[in-house]
């Protein structure tokens, strides 16, 4: 069975990128890393990394009047979006968590990871992203930043 390594970050779902990265700049102390649009399955997002102690938050922005991210705004609001959760194996996790009867109604693969999206019935009312990074694992919180400074996030083209 696949194992879950580590939360790998945090995702939050706004209205407005960069209002809040100035928020939590101003509010934690956070250091943004990065901010980019990603062409995602669930449609177009801009994304701004930041890092708060040894842990990454994701503040994300939906680029669409329907997407994804607008959708979970209007019903919940602003506020957590998903938990990512990076795992050993992604396929074993697949298998593992499919025999047990529970659906993936999402998956996404990009130049620097595979990843699954679990419903949030499944999980207390959390949308869990499940992903297996691409070339390895990051030791630090460092090697983390380095990443997400260095790899394009677009999917793959098919």
């Amino acid at each position: 069975m696949a194992s879950i390594k580590r939360i790998d970050h945090v995702a939050i779902a706004v209205r407005d990128v960069a209002q809040a990265t100035e928020q939590y700049v101003k509010l934690l102390n956070a250091v943004h890393i990065r901010t980019e649009t990603l062409r995602e399955k669930a449609g177009m997002v801009k994304v701004a990394y930041l890092q708060i102690g040894e842990n990454v938050l994701s503040l994300v922005q939906s680029l669409e009047e329907d997407g994804f991210i607008n959708q979970h705004i209007a019903k919940h609001g602003e506020g957590l979006h998903h938990m990512g959760l990076e795992v050993d194996n992604l396929e074993e996790f697949i298998q593992d968590v499919e025999s047990k009867g529970y659906k993936i109604p999402l998956r996404d693969e990009f130049s620097n990871r595979d990843e699954v999206v679990l419903r949030p019935r499944d999980a207390a009312g959390v949308v869990l992203q499940v992903l297996q990074w691409k070339g390895g694992s990051d030791a630090t919180v460092e090697d983390r930043i380095a990443r997400i400074l260095a790899l394009q996030n677009q999917p793959e083209v098919k």
